[in-house]
């Protein structure tokens, strides 16, 4: 009867200790944010949000990302001119599609590289999506940046226009979220 007490003593020990490696970490909001860029044949511009919620679900043994979900309201980015950001809400359809989301489950490290492959829900239409991002740890803060490009007419978007003209058709996003760890 020992035995068995010990044993199933050493399976729910082995059990508590492989949960507690993982940990669902919050970013830290006041350092992180979103942001976009676009071009226009007048002009360029770019809006940032700090508004987003990002998730990670982080190994403690291995120092690992295995997943991540991020949720950002559209109307949160801020371009510094508030005709250009209420055209965008327009365009967007923010009232009908009032958030962009991305989870990843499929991250590749190597070398501080992160390879991360998941799906992005933008203006109601989700595609996968493939993304780099470099990772840097320093102390018990955790940094995760990148950049990638989306073409807006893929979801559904007719690119916004002035004077005539619209605007370039793609979208440079990038990101930087710290977390503490």
């Amino acid at each position: 009867m020992k035995k068995i007490v010990l044993f199933l003593s050493l399976i729910l020990i082995s059990l508590v200790s492989k949960a507690q490696e993982k940990k669902k970490i919050e970013a830290d909001k006041k350092t992180s944010y979103m942001q976009y860029a676009m071009k226009h044949p007048m002009h360029k511009w770019d809006a940032k949000s700090t508004a987003n919620k990002c998730l990670i679900v982080y190994n403690d043994k291995t120092s690992a990302i295995e997943a991540v979900a991020v949720l950002v309201p559209v109307k949160s980015f801020d371009s510094g001119n508030s005709n250009r950001d209420s055209h965008a809400l327009e365009v967007l359809e923010a009232l009908k599609f009032p958030n962009v989301t991305f989870s990843a489950s499929d991250i590749q490290e190597a070398n501080n590289q992160l390879t991360i492959k998941g799906n992005l829900t933008f203006h109601g239409v989700t595609k996968p999506v493939e993304l780099k991002a470099k990772k840097t740890a320093s102390g018990n803060i955790l940094k995760i940046e990148g950049k990638f490009d989306i073409n807006m007419k893929d979801y559904g978007i007719e690119p916004p226009g002035l004077l005539g003209v619209r605007a370039d058709e793609k979208i440079n996003l990038s990101f930087n979220m710290v977390f503490n760890l």
